[in-house]
Order: C-alpha cells, then structure tokens, then sequence
C-alpha cells in the first residue's frame, strides 16, 4: 500500500537534504538522511532514497560519493538556475 503526501517525495528528500547539511556546508550519509525521513514520519526504503539521490544528482541538485563501501555521502550543491524547475520537480519523475 502506498503512503500520499501534500508533496511528491523527491520535493521532500530535496528540502530535507538542503535542511541537514545547512545549505550545503556539511555532506550527511544516506544512513543520515534515511534514519531522519524515518523519524519524521515518511515511509522510504533505502533503495527508493538510493533512486531519488539518483535523479536529484542527474538534475545537478546533489553531489553523492561513496564513503565506505555501504555509506553514500550526500553534498547539497545548491539551486537550479530556474527556480520553478526546482521547485516542482515532480513533473520529472513520471
């Protein structure tokens, strides 16, 4: 069964992501920001976190880098040129 949100779930690990690492000022792992989207209540695997790294990185959003061999550490780069486009990312993910 899936779980509704009032935003799609790439919106919510983008804003998450931007919110741990302050910016962009300090890099997280995967474990981090997964055990975070727990906590606040978001149904996520890792694997469907993995595919969401994945497309925010293809759109130059995040940086993801391999820290050991399980952990992925995460950079918040920063803003799309076009704010709209970053903002509603949803249209990407169909």
């Amino acid at each position: 069964m899936s779980v509704w949100y009032n935003q799609p779930l790439i919106n919510i690990v983008y804003e998450t992501l931007r919110e741990m690492t302050s910016d962009g000022k300090v890099p997280v792992t995967d474990e981090e920001v997964l055990s975070y989207l727990i906590k606040n209540g978001y149904s996520i695997s890792l694997a469907d976190l993995t595919k969401i790294l994945l497309k925010l990185e293809i759109m130059g959003l995040v940086r993801v880098s391999s820290s050991t061999k399980e952990d992925r550490q995460i950079e918040f780069v920063g803003h799309h040129e076009n704010a709209e486009e970053a903002k509603s990312v949803e249209g990407q993910q169909t």
